[in-house]
């Protein structure tokens, strides 16, 4: 029946961009893999050193200063001492304390700053459905790719973090040394991002030329162009493994315009993430009168079954 030709119609459509998506999110785990990489590569070398380790170096050069009373017996000279001050020779100085130096990154400034939360639902998805298609359709060389991915992306959604600061935007790892607080750990956790031009995962917002997320509304994969990094500029690709309206509204906010219009994020919804790609405009040019008319219901993933109920 032509409604039944129909419907297997839209789902094959579904499938192609079930597997773009799934390309899109491929190419973002590789480039956070190289990251990840980077980073334990050059560990040693951004390595924090820790409190007691700095405790023991003042230590030591404590011990290496001669008392002041201990060089006036030497030197036979008249001193007189306070809880503030010292005099030798008639000559009065002032004891400054002893402080240790690093030469770590610092993390990024507090002011303004908004840390992205985390969301699973990407990895979880993945997982789910190579968990459908091995025990239940026995398609075990899918089943294994897509856990790979899901269980790669659930392990990056524990510990990558996007902060915002009024000024720039950088990446970190929360299970590094200095702890677990995103607000506090420095961008050098996350290592250095050789494939994407190299250098430390930290932009200037005021460099970033352009931006785009697929799709507003169901957003998989996020993209930015920035050029701090290269004069003609560098691209960035990341998965939404962190909670993609926060991350639209900061970017809408802070990254100025991009060169497609954007909705705003109370606007979100099918017809406005099809909307956002040349594709997913002729999905929307072939798709029946009754269901055009429902595209705008559908504002999650939860909505879609709406689309075919009479």
């Amino acid at each position: 029946p032509p409604q039944q030709e129909s419907n297997l119609i839209m789902a094959s459509k579904t499938a192609i961009i079930a597997s773009c998506a799934a390309v899109a999110v491929l190419c973002g785990c590789v480039l956070l893999a190289n990251s990840n990489r980077i980073h334990l590569k050059h560990g040693l070398r951004s390595a924090h050193v820790s409190a007691p380790a700095a405790r023991g170096r003042v230590a030591s050069i404590s011990k290496r200063c001669a008392p002041a009373a201990a060089a006036a017996r030497l030197s036979k000279m008249p001193m007189q001492t306070t809880a503030s001050s010292s005099k030798i020779a008639g000559r009065k100085f002032a004891l400054a304390p002893l402080r240790s130096s690093s030469t770590d990154s610092e993390p990024a400034s507090s002011s303004g700053l908004v840390v992205i939360p985390e969301d699973y639902r990407l990895g979880g998805s993945l997982l789910g459905v190579a968990f459908l298609l091995g025990p239940a359709l026995h398609l075990w060389p899918q089943f294994f790719l897509h856990a790979l991915i899901g269980g790669f992306l659930t392990f990056q959604t524990t510990r990558v973090r996007f902060r915002f600061s009024d000024s720039d935007l950088d990446v970190v790892f929360t299970d590094g040394p200095e702890g677990s607080s995103a607000e506090s750990v420095s961008t050098a956790s996350s290592g250095e991002n050789m494939l994407q031009g190299g250098g430390e995962n930290k932009w200037s917002l005021k460099s970033v030329t352009n931006w785009e997320m697929w799709w507003p509304g169901f957003p998989i994969l996020v993209y930015f162009k920035e050029n701090q990094t290269k004069s003609d500029g560098q691209p960035h690709f990341f998965p939404i493994i962190m909670d993609g309206k926060k991350l639209y509204e900061q970017m809408l906010a802070k990254m100025g315009p991009s060169k497609n219009t954007k909705p705003a994020p109370e606007d979100w919804n099918l017809d406005t993430a099809l909307d956002a790609t040349p594709v997913g405009r002729r999905i929307k040019e072939e798709l029946d009168g009754d269901i055009k008319a429902k595209l705008k219901e559908v504002k999650d993933f939860a909505d879609i079954a709406k689309l075919f109920q009479s």
